[in-house]
């Protein structure tokens, strides 16, 4: 270790800088204390260079408020007076703007963001600001970025669903600098001119559609798809299919633009300009071959970047890559750790919210990891005395086995963050990347990025190449299908908490490090460094650079500038053993409180938890009964599932977040698609043991989908006859008070026994405080319900009934129900009313509580049976205890 505690500056540095980035989009109206920090630490630096005294926490606190700042225009941005956001929800607006980005296609049209530049209204126009994501629906277009269209729609505000677990949709928009939504047909829309693009930006964006337009014709539908992204960074025309297949195979990030990519091309080119570089004597003289090449390489690779669309896993690359071909330039070794500091550091000053982007840390993470896990692992993977004659057998084995620990390091390093997003776990990565990367990396690749050089001048090559990747592909593709179909290939996993995520790459750092000392100390005891200096040009050069003090960036620090000198720390190899060894026990005990903790939340806890999901116009709710049993009744959903399935969005992260995967409960209370589209996901991907419905028919392909799932999973699915009326789960009362058991028999015969009004109505009782599941019954159905249930239905808490609809709640029924607090399940106000303003005052007037998810998000409620605490996702007015 160098006898400086910053021998590779840039890891301080960045890890303060992205601190600051967290804090600043944790907490609001601090900038100008962190303005203050930032303009004090430059002072104090200034004068510390000046005076030569050594820096210790100052650049830290520094970078650290230099973060807070630049991410405050994404987090708390301010808008002028003629911003889009005071236009929104209102009526429909003639929007005319410029296309801020290159559209993306979707299933049913494409998607992009506009500039806008002027609303219109009643023959009125006034100029605004701001952006808005403008979903274009009909046939496809041709739109360009830079476009100026006009079209018709109404601006909607972004909304979240407010749940435990949820994704930030609305931040997710605010990075991109996007406040409002709008949806529009094609019909609707007029170009009024075509965008101007500098020469370069219109070379590009013309090259990857005249790729694009080859590779369509080289193959079906999803090996252009796959081709696509491998080629041009194109991922629009995979299926959703294809993509899970992927995923579960363990390949997906095989559709990202990444380090094999850019590699490939950097090495091919340094390769080539060398050899052209030969040809000219004067360079030989000059010792300029490599660095010449070098040099040129940096053309083909921005270049490839650019037609590819800078995605944060390409940038990361791009910037890698670059820093290491001018390490030739400078003659200074290469530090990858150094190197991959300073392409995070590169990026998230360019743009702050990249630190939040999924593929910025999948990325980064892996790559890290792959690193370190090399390095620790080099004396097993470098010939320690072979015989000239075994050195070509054992450099295929080395060769194998580094692309085995690289796949290993890999899926480990991003381990915890593929659960926390994706919450999915392949058994098959290992498997499936030992033989699908070589295809993909020394095949598929190679050819497609030799299809775009010379698409140019050869039209007839680049038609050849990519027709040889279809074929490739296509053999690919059948392997991963059969990988993803195995039963066992994947699991579905519960999602990890930032605490269990910081706690994992701890412990496994420090495993890490416990074995890199380990070896050192075994090679050098006394000195706790390698006996011998590696030279360069050998096969340890990999992770020497790594170990051995930065040199490149150590010239920056005897630099005029940086003047300033780092504390000094050298701790001994046993000194830096302990402190692993103590991190590792550490972090073993913090996740073994963890497990208790959650093995409490789960199963040991002895009060009634019941949850109203946050799923739109809809309805769901989790109820966790006493030790652990519990019920989801309903799931909340939209008309088609294609579109948006509330399941695998909302749902099941809610479930995952609070570690459950097995629903023992599982409630239909009647076939429409608002309460059952979001249950088609859960049954499918969760352990559900009962399903409980009134086995009313829908002739919906939903209904047949969820009906076809409970006979494939062989789930138990009583008929509604036979379900218990009456049930004690814990000291829980459990009662089915509706509907009567012969109301199929009836239904012929009166008329408005439909969907809603047959719905199942289930009362729960912990001690003194109950709940009414009313699920979408209206006037008729109230009545039935009171006359044959009397004092039966009154209820500490109604989950109103028909989403707050005017066609329920009526007087008698809420008379008698009596409720002290009523929770509505409604999506954003729309001309449907719900809930309707007669029901609100109906509820105001019996001095009711209500909670509204539209505007309270997830509620949740707990009661020890004498008790109720309420606690809303959005605490707007305060929940109380009752």
């Amino acid at each position: 270790m160098s006898a400086q505690v910053y021998s590779r500056p840039l890891i301080p540095l960045l890890i303060g800088l992205m601190a600051g980035i967290i804090l600043g989009s944790r907490f609001a109206g601090l900038g100008l204390w962190a303005a203050g920090t930032a303009l004090s630490g430059m002072a104090l630096i200034f004068v510390f260079i000046l005076q030569n005294r050594t820096a210790r926490i100052i650049p830290l606190l520094l970078l650290i408020a230099a973060g807070y700042l630049s991410v405050q225009p994404w987090i708390h941005p301010r808008f002028t007076s003629n911003h889009i956001r005071h236009y929104l929800d209102s009526q429909p607006w003639k929007v005319v703007g410029v296309i801020d980005d290159h559209p993306q296609g979707h299933r049913y049209g494409q998607r992009f963001v506009l500039r806008a530049e002027t609303l219109e209204h009643n023959n009125e126009s006034f100029p605004v600001t701001g952006k808005l994501r403008v979903t274009l629906s009909g046939l496809e277009a041709l739109l360009n970025k830079g476009d100026r269209i006009s079209f018709t729609g109404r601006m909607r505000s972004i909304r979240n669903f407010n749940n435990p677990g949820g994704f930030n949709y609305k931040r997710y928009l605010a990075f991109q600098g996007v406040w409002a939504t709008t949806y529009t047909h094609v019909d609707e829309l007029a170009v009024l001119s075509r965008g101007k693009q500098n020469n370069l930006s219109a070379a590009v964006s013309e090259l990857r559609r005249h790729i694009a337009g080859l590779i369509e014709n080289c193959g079906d539908d999803e090996q252009i798809g796959v081709l696509k992204a491998l080629v041009i960074g194109d991922r629009s025309s995979i299926s959703a299919d294809t993509r899970e297949a992927f995923n579960r195979a363990g390949v997906g990030h095989l559709l990202a633009i990444s380090g094999l990519h850019i590699g490939i091309v950097a090495s091919v080119s340094f390769v080539f300009f060398q050899w052209v570089l030969r040809n000219f004597e004067f360079l030989l003289w000059k010792a300029w071959i490599r660095k010449g090449a070098a040099l040129l390489s940096l053309l083909p690779v921005v270049f490839y970047g650019m037609v590819s669309g800078f995605s944060p896993s390409t940038q990361r690359a791009v910037i890698m890559v670059s820093v290491f071909l001018l390490t030739f330039l400078f003659e200074r070794e290469h530090d990858l750790i150094n190197t991959l500091a300073l392409a995070a550091m590169i990026i998230l000053v360019a743009y702050p919210p990249s630190l939040f982007l999924i593929s910025f840390q999948l990325s980064f993470a892996a790559v890290l990891f792959i690193i370190l896990g090399l390095a620790c692992l080099q004396n097993r993977l470098n010939p320690i005395d072979a015989a000239d004659g075994a050195m070509s057998l054992f450099q295929i084995k080395r060769k194998l086995k580094t692309f085995f620990f690289v796949s290993v390091f890999a899926i480990g390093g991003t381990l915890p963050l593929a659960m926390f997003y994706f919450n999915q776990i392949s058994m098959i990565g290992i498997l499936a990347n030992f033989i699908l990367v070589p295809c993909a990396g020394f095949v598929v690749v190679p050819l497609g990025l030799l299809a775009v050089f010379v698409s140019p001048v050869c039209l007839v090559c680049t038609i050849w190449c990519f027709k040889a990747c279809g074929a490739v592909l296509s053999i690919c593709i059948k392997i991963i299908h059969f990988l993803a179909n195995l039963p066992f290939s994947a699991f579905k996993t519960v999602t990890p908490s930032v605490f269990e995520i910081s706690c994992y790459y701890l412990l496994t750092l420090a495993l890490l490090s416990l074995s890199e000392i380990g070896r050192e100390t075994a090679k050098d005891p006394k000195a706790g460094r390698p006996a011998e200096k590696h030279q360069p040009g050998t096969d340890n050069e990999l992770a020497d650079g790594i170990r051995n003090q930065d040199e490149f960036f150590g010239a920056f620090r005897q630099s005029g500038f940086l003047k300033l000198r780092f504390w000094k720390w050298g701790p001994r190899p046993w000194g830096r053993r302990k402190l692993a060894g103590v991190v590792a026990v550490l972090a073993i005990l913090a996740l073994t409180g963890d497990i208790c903790y959650w093995t409490y939340q789960r199963f040991w806890h002895n009060d009634l938890r019941v949850t109203v999901i946050d799923v739109g116009q809809g309805s769901s709710a989790l109820v966790e009964f006493p030790g652990g049993r519990n019920m989801l009744i309903d799931g909340g959903g939209f008309s088609d599932n294609s579109v948006f399935d509330m399941g695998a969005r909302v749902v099941a992260p809610f479930l995952w977040q609070k570690k459950i995967k097995t629903i023992h409960t599982m409630v239909l209370s009647h076939p429409n698609s608002d309460h059952l589209n979001g249950l088609i996901y859960i049954a499918k991907n969760f352990n559900v043991e009962t399903v409980w419905s009134n086995n009313e028919m829908s002739d919906t392909n939903a209904h047949q989908m969820f009906s076809q799932i409970i006979a494939d999973n062989g789930i138990n699915a009583p008929k509604f006859q036979q379900l218990p009326r009456q049930q004690n789960i814990n000291g829980v009362k459990l009662n089915i008070i509706y509907p009567p058991k012969n109301f199929l028999a009836k239904k012929t015969e009166q008329k408005w026994r439909n969907l809603n009004n047959n719905s199942l109505v289930i009362r729960i009782a912990f001690g003194s405080v109950s709940f009414l599941f009313s699920g979408d019954i209206m006037a008729d159905a109230e009545k039935e319900l009171v006359s044959t249930c009397g004092q039966g239905v009154e209820s500490t808490v109604l989950l109103a009934p028909h989403h707050g609809s005017k066609s329920s709640s009526t007087a008698s029924f809420l008379d008698r129900v009596s409720p002290e607090v009523v929770i509505i399940s409604s999506g954003r106000k729309t001309g449907r009313y719900y809930p309707h303003p007669a029901v609100l005052r109906r509820y105001t007037e019996r001095n009711c509580r209500i909670y509204r998810t539209d505007t309270h998000g997830a509620i949740s409620m707990e009661s020890n049976g004498k008790r109720l605490l309420i606690k809303p996702f959005i605490v707007e007015t305060a929940g109380g205890r009752i």
